[in-house]
């Protein structure tokens, strides 16, 4: 079955479950390709760009939870050791499996530099499985009411915030794609202070894609 490029909110809620469908018939994602199909992809509007670029050096929300671990996580720390990273994934999204491992691999990158916090609708067990089938190796924050999800304006699966140690948003981005991923890396450079080096994004997206609606 072929589903229709879609953009948010048009047809969101069957390509999503249609997608869904698919993933769960196929093979679990490599760290180097996809199974994602381009047209299952959400296009990123121009009104989500605008919207996370107004984001920019605003105070961070402060949100403090437990992890899926039940180990105690807080974003927007203030005198923070190391700058955050914070993406949003959507319980059963698949283009949050399909940006998961690139998001591993720009976390292996900066390990020691950037802290990366991934936070899910899911509930804990959901987060815990997440976590587990995905290898993820830093704090999956399950928020089933959203709470975190609707301070930081996190509009669909995919988006992610850069937070500076001062708790400060450097940049919001809504989606990925190969620029995307590569501005994320120049941003990420610049606040952990380290010299500026490529970033592979390997199969993501030429056009910017986002994931489905919170």
């Amino acid at each position: 079955m072929r589903l229709a490029y879609l953009s948010i909110p048009a047809g969101l809620a069957l390509a999503c479950a249609g997608a869904a469908l698919m993933l769960a018939s196929r093979e679990p994602h490599s760290a180097s390709g996809t199974f994602l199909e381009p047209n299952v992809r959400h296009l990123v509007t121009q009104a989500m760009m605008e919207e996370t670029a107004a984001q920019m050096r605003k105070v961070a929300p402060t949100m403090s939870a437990l992890d899926s671990e039940g180990k105690p996580v807080t974003l927007g720390v203030r005198n923070a050791k190391r700058p955050q990273f914070v993406y949003f994934v959507l319980d059963g999204c698949p283009c949050s499996y399909d940006a998961e491992p690139l998001f591993h691999k720009l976390s292996r990158k900066f390990l020691g530099k950037v802290d990366f916090v991934s936070v899910t609708n899911a509930g804990q067990k959901k987060a815990h499985d997440w976590s587990v089938q995905m290898l993820v190796n830093y704090p999956v924050v399950p928020d089933p009411e959203k709470k975190i999800i609707h301070a930081y304006e996190a509009k669909a699966s995919v988006y992610s915030a850069l937070l500076s140690t001062d708790g400060h948003i450097i940049k919001m981005w809504p989606g990925y794609s190969v620029d995307l991923l590569k501005d994320i890396n120049a941003e990420m450079t610049k606040a952990a202070n380290v010299p500026l080096t490529p970033f592979d994004p390997e199969y993501a997206p030429t056009t910017r894609a986002t994931g489905c609606a919170f």
